[in-house]
């Protein structure tokens, strides 16, 4: 794993120094937080996973100014592409730059698939926002947020991506300033799109898509929480082994017969109590807890995309009905039968006129219906790839998961098991 789990949360000054040089030991270190899969023929896909780039999160530094406090974050990338000047980049950012970065690219790529960004102050309950966990669990989101969108076939691209990873704070500082206005503008333009589904079709394609995000989003809730209330048993299990351990070791001084065995056994609950707190608990928010509450954000992502092509359908059936119903008023007016708006019974205008003016206005109502068509088809062939890619995208990082829940299990029975097995071995042999 990049992120340094162990790095200090520090006072330092306010000054940056821009970009420098990255360590060595960095540029020798593949690994990320996201497992990207090496495979993607189970769908097809027209797009691939972009691996000629890497970022890493780490070293966060407590800044205190007279106004305002923050934590700011090293950003570390190493680069082998044309649109990149240098190979290694080495700059700071706050938790508003990354909130920066993720409106920015979603105004710039509606259609697309953009992964969330840890929650403000809400990652580890009512813990200090500057407490060592939050901090360290926030640097860790932010990590994979930034190794999701480098990975990303398309959104990899993205120019204020670049930015971010590559200007020193005043340029960055600058180039933020240039586009507020814009953004704003647009990300109020795109709220209004994100609108509840209600079609009057049943969409064969997408409404099992629909389903299976509400339904994997309840599931991975309530997983999350019975593995809190299993995380809590098991914290409240580990305190009372080391009342146990003790009781038997305090016991084993008054029974002189069998004061050995009961020694061994109390070292042996304490021992395996240390084991339940190293392999189970300790790693519980990072390696489980904190990844399904990742992965229910970015559901939701998807069902914001899904949403935006969602209305976009609603678009082109509304547009499709209004020149069903101007076509069928034509045909009444042809006929002379009373048509149905009620403005077109005025005495004034006779039957020729409203023909005509029928005529001029059902070409244009085609042609938005074929404009709203051909833009829900592409919006439906982006989707298309985007959920592809984030199908691939889950299945290896529950692959990833769940592997790592299992191997903690396994280390932690493991070693309780040997240590009552040399417990049982001694005490049978003496």
């Amino acid at each position: 794993m990049m992120t340094d789990q162990n790095s200090a949360v520090l006072e330092v000054s306010v000054e940056e120094k821009g970009v420098t040089p990255m360590p060595q030991t960095l540029l020798n270190d593949t690994s990320t937080l996201v497992s990207f899969p090496t495979n993607t023929n189970d769908f097809q896909l027209k797009l691939d996973f972009r691996r000629d780039i890497q970022v890493r999160v780490d070293n966060p530094q407590k800044i205190v100014e007279p106004l305002e406090t923050y934590i700011t974050y090293r950003v570390s990338t190493k680069a082998d592409r044309t649109d990149y000047p240098h190979k290694e980049y080495v700059i700071r950012r706050r938790y508003n730059d990354f909130v920066w970065l993720r409106q920015n690219i979603a105004v710039e790529y509606p259609d697309r698939i953009v992964p969330p960004l840890p929650a403000k102050h809400t990652i580890l309950g009512q813990l200090d926002r500057y407490s060592k966990e939050f901090v360290t669990c926030r640097m860790v989101l932010l990590e994979r947020f930034l190794t999701r969108l480098v990975c990303h076939p398309i959104l990899t691209e993205d120019k204020h991506l670049r930015v971010f990873l590559t200007a020193n704070a005043t340029e960055f500082t600058t180039y933020k300033k240039r586009g507020t206005g814009l953004l704003r503008r647009m990300s109020n333009s795109l709220n209004t799109i994100s609108v509840s589904y209600n079609s009057r079709q049943v969409d064969f394609e997408f409404d099992p898509i629909r389903n299976h995000l509400h339904g994997l989003s309840e599931k991975l809730t309530m997983l999350e929480k019975v593995a809190q209330r299993i995380h809590k048993e098991r914290k409240e299990l580990c305190v009372e082994s080391h009342q146990l351990g003790a009781a038997f070791i305090e016991w084993s001084s008054n029974e002189q017969s069998i004061s050995v065995a009961l020694s061994r056994i109390g070292h042996t609950i304490t021992a395996n109590s240390s084991a339940l707190r190293h392999n189970l608990i300790s790693n519980f928010i990072s390696d489980w807890a904190q990844p399904l509450k990742d992965y229910v954000s970015y559901i939701e992502c998807v069902r914001e995309t899904l949403s935006k092509r969602d209305a976009l359908q609603i678009q082109y059936e509304q547009s499709l009905m209004d020149l069903e119903k101007k076509k069928a008023d034509k045909d009444r007016v042809t006929s002379d039968e009373k048509p149905l708006m009620s403005f077109w019974s005025k005495s004034e205008i006779d039957k020729e006129e409203k023909i005509e003016k029928m005529s001029q206005v059902i070409p244009k109502l085609v042609s938005a219906v074929e404009a709203n068509q051909e833009r829900l088809d592409v919006c439906s062939d982006v989707f298309r790839q985007e959920y592809g890619l984030w199908k691939c995208q889950k299945k290896a990082d529950f692959k990833s998961m769940l592997t790592a829940l299992a191997e903690s299990h396994i280390q932690y029975y493991q070693h309780c098991a040997a240590s009552w097995d040399l417990v049982f071995k001694r005490m049978t042999s003496e």
